[in-house]
C-alpha cells in the first residue's frame, strides 16, 4: 500500500517480505513532488484588499474606453472639458473617502497617489484638447503600465532588479507587455486624422519604456508621479517627432 503526505506530496510505498518464515514491513519513500502553482494559489497570495487597489488602480483606464465609445468632438468641445474633470475628480473623491478600504497599512502617500493621479490625467486631457490622445495613452500607461506591473511583482515575484530590489523583472516586463498594446490601440483610436498602428506605437512605446524605467529606479518620489510626468513629457517629444500638432 502507499501513503501520501500532504505537505510535500511524498509517496512512501510498504512492502512486506517473508524471510525465514518471519513477515517483514519495509517502506520506501519513491518520490518527493513539490507543490504545484496554478492559478487558484496565485490569487490567494494577494489579499482581497490589495485586489481591491489593483481595481481601483485601473479603473481610470476603463474610463478612457468609455470616452472612446461615446461620439465626442476632435477638438474636444466644452461639454466634454467640462465632464472629465467631474468625473476624474469624483473618482478622486470616492478614493480619498474610501482610503481605508484600499490604502497599506501604515501608508502615508495615499493621498498623494490619488491627487497626481487625477490632476496628471486632467491636464493633459484640458491642455491639448486638440490631441486627447495623449491624456488618453499617459493615463492607459499609469492605469494598466504602473497597475500590472505592482501585481505581477506581488503574485509572480520572481528575481528582483539589480538596481532595486524592491521591484522585480516580472514586474517591470509586466508594465512594458500592458502598457504598449494597451496605450497604443488607445492612441490609435482616439487620434484624428487617423494614423497607422505602426506610427502609433512609435508615439507610444518609447513613453512606456521610459515610464517603466522610472518606475523601477529606487527613488522616493511616488510611482504615479515618475511614471505619469515621464510618460506625459515623452509623449508629447514623440507626438512632436512624429505627427507633429
Amino acid at each position: 500500500m502507499s501513503t501520501l503526505d500532504a505537505g510535500n506530496l511524498t509517496a512512501t510505498h510498504t512492502h512486506s517480505q517473508t524471510v525465514g518464515g518471519t513477515t517483514r514491513l519495509t517502506q520506501v519513500v519513491t518520490e518527493v513532488v513539490q507543490p504545484a502553482y496554478g492559478l487558484e494559489t496565485l490569487v490567494t497570495r494577494l489579499t482581497p484588499h490589495e485586489w481591491r487597489r489593483r481595481l481601483l488602480h485601473m479603473s481610470p483606464g476603463l474610463l478612457v474606453v468609455l470616452l472612446l465609445l461615446i461620439p465626442h468632438a476632435d477638438p474636444l468641445g466644452l461639454p466634454a472639458r467640462l465632464i472629465l474633470p467631474v468625473v476624474i475628480g469624483a473618482t478622486s473623491w470616492f478614493a480619498l473617502s474610501s482610503e481605508a478600504l484600499y490604502r497599506r497599512r501604515g501608508e502615508r502617500e495615499w493621498s498623494t497617489s490619488v491627487v497626481s493621479y487625477g490632476v496628471i490625467t486632467t491636464s493633459l486631457l484640458l491642455a491639448f484638447p486638440g490631441q486627447p490622445e495623449i491624456g488618453m495613452a499617459v493615463t492607459m500607461i499609469i492605469a494598466f503600465g504602473d497597475g500590472s506591473a505592482t501585481l505581477a511583482g506581488l503574485l509572480v515575484r520572481g528575481r528582483r532588479l539589480p538596481w532595486n530590489i524592491a521591484k522585480s523583472w516580472a514586474g517591470s516586463a509586466a508594465f512594458v507587455m500592458c502598457a504598449i498594446p494597451l496605450a497604443t490601440l488607445v492612441y490609435w483610436a482616439e487620434a484624428r486624422p487617423g494614423v497607422t498602428l505602426a506610427l502609433a506605437s512609435a508615439c507610444v512605446a518609447p513613453a512606456a519604456l521610459a515610464a517603466a524605467l522610472v518606475e523601477s529606479l529606487p527613488i522616493r518620489v511616488n510611482d504615479n508621479i515618475c511614471v505619469g510626468v515621464v510618460a506625459g513629457l515623452t509623449m508629447l517629444l514623440t507626438q512632436a517627432l512624429f505627427v507633429g500638432w
